[in-house]
């Protein structure tokens, strides 16, 4: 009896053991699956699911003739998940014999990144079987992109640079990195007890969406052309940079930009942008715009130029090239520093001040542009004669090549001061497009009968003046010299063998379609601008003008009546506005004719490779080919002396 009541005892409290365990297990399958269900689900999903970014693919930037100047290219990149590795050693031995990295160096890897680690990106499609086929435990791959710029270095400065995740870090990539980046997207997917990817399962949470294309007012050929001249006359004249920016007259649109300095091959800022320095005497356009337009002094009134030296105060002017005497409109031609400074201070420190900002110095343009500097102007309250007198040829203010570009587009244009653009229209994934930037006038800043006087001016500068090394009898140019002397590294004052030598201008100057500046900093072979710059804008031009498609904007000859015209009514000092003579033109034949074709190199663009390289090879060129089928691009650009060609290299397409 004691016995069956000893195991009834035994059987209740067995009983109970087994409700109370019970009773724990639920009250803690309540707490996991509703007081903790986020908590456990979120240890769950961590274990079981990994996220994956999905790059979205970079918008493309297209030059004025829709060649591609930057793209985006698919590419691997391949990771492993440690953690999960059943034999870390094993595994680190194939990825050695794969990269050629130690095995002690991815055990370290191991060790420092359990969870997640990159082994490669961005590889190629050839090599990406390498890695696919090493059975590298919990190996994974994700498509990327990488940044390619077929064209390599060319206008590098503007067109920027992305960095490894492919976001623009300068230039118009970062300028315009909202556009051309998109947005990415994201997906899950499952993972089995070790660590591997479940390849039938995944689940896309947000859609990636691609940027959009921008397409620019930048000219592929022309920028080439800029960038092989300047760099040919940097070497020539040991200066430290060289530097241009060319404008599109009709629109605004920045058609080349390029800064090439001494010893660097790519990745220079754009100094005509992002710099501002002493203009020197390309500044003579204010002073002379002013007294003309302000009806002060007459093209034929005469000033005394005080024989070269001229003492203001306790200060002396000089000119480089001394006259007693000089018509106004011969002062510009002549460059004459006291003559412009006589006519500053007969204008007065307000009207020339006025000047300056009607011209835009002083202010941003408002270009799409990174890092976009103003001018530096001081108020002239304060202005003695002296300071006034600076002011004048080109002292004591500060520009960017891009805001002397536009004023002297001004007197081209018909006197609009446009707003510079880089970007015209932007494409939208879908095929739509869009205008980012457009013709835009800021205002109208000079009279006709002013225009004319002083288009004349800069006309007579080149055939008779300061920049005689920039005629050309192909195409006509106006415009003017810089010589802006570099304060001295020790010491006060200017130093006489150190300047930034320019020369500013327009061409064709019969019927302007482009204005430029050519700056050089701290030539050697001389510090002048007429002897630096002015040849280098001549040969730019000439060679642009000389490609198939601008036949249009080359002169008929030497003879053509509307010059003639010009320079008699220059030498007689008669401004007044006779129409227009009709304009010649010459064919692409004539004018590689009239300029010994034997000597410039063609444009092979168009033919086939097999064609072009013979007919390069019969010119005794070195020559190197990429691609295949009809040559796209070429490098040199056509026009240039075929002496200076090193190699050609002929681009496919």
């Amino acid at each position: 009896m004691t016995d069956f009541r000893t195991l009834r005892r035994r059987g209740r409290l067995i009983r109970a053991v087994f409700i109370i365990i019970g009773l724990v297990f639920l009250a803690r399958s309540v707490e996991v699956q509703i007081f903790k269900h986020n908590t456990f689900k979120e240890y769950a999903d961590s274990q079981q699911k990994s996220s994956m970014l999905l790059k979205s693919k970079r918008g493309s930037i297209l030059d004025c003739r829709n060649r591609l100047l930057a793209y985006d290219m698919e590419v691997k990149s391949y990771s492993v998940n440690p953690g999960y590795m059943k034999n870390s050693g094993q595994e680190a031995l194939k990825l050695s014999r794969l990269t050629g990295k130690s095995k002690s160096y991815w055990i370290k890897k191991f060790k420092k990144h359990p969870g997640f680690l990159y082994i490669t990106r961005g590889v190629s499609q050839k090599d990406q079987s390498r890695y696919e086929d090493a059975g590298i435990e919990t190996l994974k791959s994700r498509v990327e992109t990488v940044r390619i710029y077929p064209y390599k270095d060319l206008a590098s400065e503007v067109i920027g640079r992305t960095d490894t995740d492919n976001c623009g870090v300068s230039g118009l990539e970062m300028y315009y990195e909202d556009i051309l980046a998109g947005s990415d997207g994201q997906s899950i997917y499952l993972r089995d007890v070790y660590g591997n990817e479940v390849t039938n399962w995944e689940h896309t949470i947000v859609e990636p969406m691609d940027g959009s294309d921008i397409c620019l007012t930048l000219d592929l050929d022309f920028q080439q052309i800029v960038e092989e001249e300047l760099r040919w006359m940097l070497d020539s004249s040991k200066a430290l940079y060289g530097s241009a920016v060319f404008m599109d007259l009709e629109t605004g649109g920045v058609a080349a930009c390029a800064t090439i300095e001494k010893g660097k091959v790519s990745f220079q800022r754009c100094r005509g942008i992002v710099d501002r320095n002493e203009p020197g005497s390309t500044a003579k356009i204010i002073p002379l715009a002013a007294v003309f337009r302000e009806g002060i002094f007459e093209p034929n009134d005469i000033i005394n130029v005080e024989g070269g030296r001229f003492n203001l105060g306790r200060h002396v002017i000089r000119d480089d090239h001394p006259y007693d005497t000089l018509r106004c409109d011969e002062i510009g031609i002549h460059s004459s520093n006291i003559g412009v400074s006589k006519m500053g201070l007969a204008a007065g420190s307000d009207l020339i001040y006025k000047m300056l900002l009607r011209f835009g110095f002083g202010e941003k343009t408002g270009v799409d542009f990174p890092g976009e500097i103003s001018g530096l102007i001081h108020k002239p309250e304060k202005w003695t004669e002296h300071f006034l007198a600076n002011v004048c040829f080109g002292y004591g203010v500060a520009v960017s090549g891009l805001q002397t570009v536009r004023a002297y587009a001004a007197i081209a244009n018909g006197g609009e001061l446009l707003r510079p653009f880089f970007a015209e229209k932007m494409i939208s994934p879908e095929g739509s497009e869009k205008t980012l930037n457009a013709k835009v006038v800021e205002r109208n800043i000079l009279d006709k009968r002013t225009r004319d006087i002083l288009n004349d001016i800069f006309y007579g500068v080149v055939r008779e003046g300061t920049a005689r090394r920039a005629d050309d009898r192909l195409c006509a140019i106006a415009g003017k010299t810089g010589t802006a002397l570099r304060i001295k590294k020790e010491g006060h004052g200017y130093d006489p063998h150190r300047s930034l030598a320019s020369f500013v201008g327009y061409f064709p100057a019969d019927n302007p379609r482009y204005a430029g500046i050519v700056m050089y900093d701290e030539p050697r072979t001389s510090i002048y601008g007429g002897e630096v710059s002015a040849p280098v804008f001549r040969k730019i031009a000439r060679r642009f003008v000389s490609l198939p498609r601008n036949s249009a904007l080359v002169k008929g000859g030497i003879e053509n009546q509307q010059e003639e015209s010009r320079l008699t009514r220059i030498s007689h000092g008669d401004f007044g506005t006779s129409p227009k003579a009709e304009t010649r033109y010459a064919s692409v034949k004539d004018v590689f004719a009239a300029n010994n074709p034997e000597s410039m190199l063609p444009d092979f663009r168009g033919k086939t490779i097999r064609d072009a390289y013979r007919a390069a090879r019969s010119l005794g060129l070195k020559c190197a080919i990429y691609g295949s089928g009809i040559v796209e691009y070429q490098k040199p650009a056509p026009g240039i002396i075929i002496d200076r060609v090193d190699e050609l290299i002929l681009y496919g397409k």
